[in-house]
């Protein structure tokens, strides 16, 4: 299941974050290491149409964090995704996951398609979106430079009614 996030949540995601590549690769360069309330604060005040999530197991275990964002002119968006809790990775919860923040993007915004974007070298996490039912688009979409160093960045898209789930 899905909850919006709360403050009460943010020891939870700082547990997770473990260290700064871990941090960059699930969040970009919107938060610096170590993760703060106060970042979390700022982003949500500069941004406050986009929703953060956190998902949990049957036995309400918090496991992973993720975010709904609107975009102009085409579908939501989905970013920050972190199955966080390191036992819990590898048993398809991030996929259950993804299906249910695409469930939420389509009750919240009756739309067609959801997007994200992914890292080239995310292979897990390309992996995990595929089997939910993105498609990977082979166009580069961007190159985040962060550090001197070049993180190539690609969209996937699910269509509703095109997908497996």
């Amino acid at each position: 299941m899905i909850r919006p996030y709360t403050s009460a949540d943010f020891k939870q995601l700082e547990s997770w974050v473990t260290d700064a590549a871990l941090l960059l690769q699930f969040s970009g360069t919107d938060f610096s290491y170590p993760i703060t309330e106060q970042q979390i604060e700022d982003y949500r005040t500069i941004h406050p149409d986009r929703c953060f999530y956190m998902g949990y197991t049957k036995e309400n275990v918090p496991f992973a964090f993720g975010e709904i964002i609107s975009q102009k002119g085409a579908g939501p968006r989905l970013g920050r995704i972190l199955v966080g809790e390191p036992g819990l990775r590898g048993l398809g919860l991030g996929k259950c996951f993804i299906k249910l923040l695409v469930e939420e993007c389509k009750r919240v915004y009756d739309c067609d398609t959801v997007e994200l974007f992914v890292w080239d070298k995310n292979a897990a996490a390309i992996r995990c979106y595929a089997a939910v039912g993105f498609k990977y688009l082979p166009e580069k979409c961007k190159t985040l430079v962060h550090e001197g160093i070049s993180y190539d960045i690609y969209k996937m898209v699910y269509t509703f009614g095109m997908n497996p789930y």
